[in-house]
This record gives structure tokens, sequence and C-alpha cells, in this order.
């Protein structure tokens, strides 16, 4: 599995913060580029995201083909970061739901693969503590 050609760095103490992930864990779990991306696209976008715009996405920025980063994302990354209790992944109905920010969005990774941030008008969400 090839990781991605640019993922967005995170503010580890700050993802600590928000999801109480312990920090020797956080640091596991981020040390994927995979992940890392994929949080900055979920807390761009607005819950929940279906795990094929997830994928369209993630494959936007990875040097990867989209077959691979959906396997890595559904067996991998997805059930790790719900077993951390950072997100909801839902299987059976293929939908992604990140309740809030959990990384800032400096990086609009999101909109390098046309996904737009919400489905109205409203401005970008919030990636304030």
């Amino acid at each position: 599995m090839s990781a991605p050609t640019s993922a967005p760095a995170i503010d580890v103490e700050r993802f600590v913060r928000l999801t109480d992930v312990p920090l020797d864990e956080a640091y596991a779990l981020l040390a994927n580029p995979r992940t890392r991306l994929t949080l900055h696209v979920l807390s761009a976008c607005e819950p929940p995201l279906s795990v094929d715009r997830l994928t369209d996405a993630v494959a936007g920025r990875d040097d990867a083909d989209e077959r691979a980063v959906r396997l890595s994302l559904n067996h991998v990354v997805l059930p790790k970061l719900e077993a951390h209790d950072v997100l909801e992944y839902d299987c059976d109905a293929d939908t992604v739901r990140l309740d809030r920010p959990v990384v800032a969005a400096a990086d609009p990774v999101a909109d390098l693969a046309g996904i737009p941030e919400s489905s109205s008008n409203d401005p970008p969400r919030d990636s304030a503590d």
C-alpha cells in the first residue's frame, strides 16, 4: 500500500484535547499519512459523508488508485478511528460521521477533490477549539 504524496500536518496536542485519545495512541494513529488526510477531509466536510465521497477526496491527494484507498479506509483507517471514538463509521450505510472538526482545516483538502464543505450555502465548518 502506498502512502499519500502529501498528507497535511496535524496539531497532535489539539487532536488529543478534542478527542480524548491518549497522547501516545494519538501519535500512533496519526503516524499513518492516510489517517491524517482522512481527518482533514472529514473536518472540512459536513457530516455524514459517504465512504465513496471520502474515498474520492483522499484519492485526489494520494498516489494510490481509488480501490486501494477504499480498502485502506474500510479495513484500517476508519475502524481504528472508530475504535478510539474519534468518529462513527457505519459500514452498512457506508457513511462516516465526524461530529466536529478535530484538526485545523488550513489545507482545503476537500476543495481539491471537488467536494463541497456543506450541502447549503453555510459558511465552512469552524475548526476552532
